[in-house]
């Protein structure tokens, strides 16, 4: 696997503390070439494939209802000052690997948590204490983002709708980690340094140019933003926008400027692509591997399934 190349960011402060960081500033996926992500659509499709989701405390309606949700908070529905919507849909069907297939994909693992060969085998493992990854594939040269993929640990944890049933507190809220997780789907990266990111990986910037903090060193308005990259259990906060999230949409997806089409979407296939930052692991020669992911905050946050 090619390395996910991000602009280098020097810590100018004596001692080596970053510099402060700007108000509602946000963090965008990068290629190796230095492109922003980006969706060249004024609309986003994506596959729910409920079935998978076998734990009893959330109903199908739940589970639904928490996707619905989700996608809207990131939808013109609800931020005037963009044109984008995610548009979320639901499939019985077995649900398909995660890859580059044109086809976006919100998937619910809850046999194993690894990166699945076609044949089912498990190339490589996650980190167990990952929530969810989200893989975008976008064009190297210009970023465009040709497909994304979320898939949700129930491996490793057990999920429900906290707000509705407060009795599963100690549980992790689907819809906060969705929301999340949707950030990376438009092409949003973390707002602090993710310590899950593989050793070297250097510190990115923000959109004001200023180097993001370490996540054991971020402020309280950097662990309020939904693109925070840990949530405890029971957490809802990043099911809605702190101004730096709402910043990041409404400036790369702006009301007043819509995209006036396609401009080099390929369907099933990418000559060039480059996947948003991710497990290390094989997906091609011409990939580059990038994947958002939200954590839990502490060990004491994981919970296996109930029987």
């Amino acid at each position: 696997m090619r390395p996910f190349a991000r602009v280098l960011a020097i810590a100018a402060a004596a001692g080596g503390l970053i510099l402060p960081r700007a108000a509602q500033a946000f963090v965008r996926y990068y290629t190796e070439e230095n492109a922003a992500f980006f969706w060249a659509l004024p609309d986003l499709p994506v596959t729910a494939y409920v079935n998978g989701f076998n734990q009893s405390t959330m109903t199908t309606d739940q589970v639904i209802g928490a996707i619905t949700a989700a996608a809207a908070a990131w939808s013109a529905d609800q931020n005037s000052c963009t044109y984008l919507s995610i548009l979320p849909a639901t499939s019985s069907a077995p649900a398909p690997l995660a890859a580059n297939d044109g086809h976006n994909s919100l998937i619910f693992r809850s046999s194993s948590w690894c990166q699945l060969a076609p044949d089912g085998s498990c190339e490589v493992d996650y980190d167990a204490s990952a929530l969810a990854f989200t893989w975008d594939t976008a064009n190297k040269k210009t970023g465009q983002i040709y497909d994304a993929d979320i898939e949700v640990n129930l491996v490793d944890f057990q999920w429900a709708d906290v707000t509705a049933d407060p009795n599963l507190g100690e549980d992790m809220d689907l819809q906060n980690a969705l929301t999340h997780e949707l950030g990376h789907f438009i092409g949003l990266d973390h707002t602090c340094f993710n310590q899950l990111s593989p050793p070297g990986t250097p510190h990115p910037l923000d959109n004001t140019g200023t180097p993001i903090p370490d996540c054991d060193q971020a402020s309280a308005d950097v662990a309020a933003t939904t693109m925070y990259p840990s949530a405890m259990p029971g957490d809802t906060q990043k099911r809605t926008l702190a101004p730096d999230d709402t910043n990041g949409l409404c400036t790369i997806y702006p009301a007043d400027h819509p995209p006036p089409g396609v401009t080099d979407q390929l369907r099933g296939g990418c000559a060039r692509c480059a996947l948003s930052p991710a497990p290390s692991g094989p997906l091609g020669a011409a990939s580059l591997v990038v994947a958002g992911v939200v954590s839990a905050a502490a060990l004491a946050g994981r919970r296996r399934r109930r029987p």
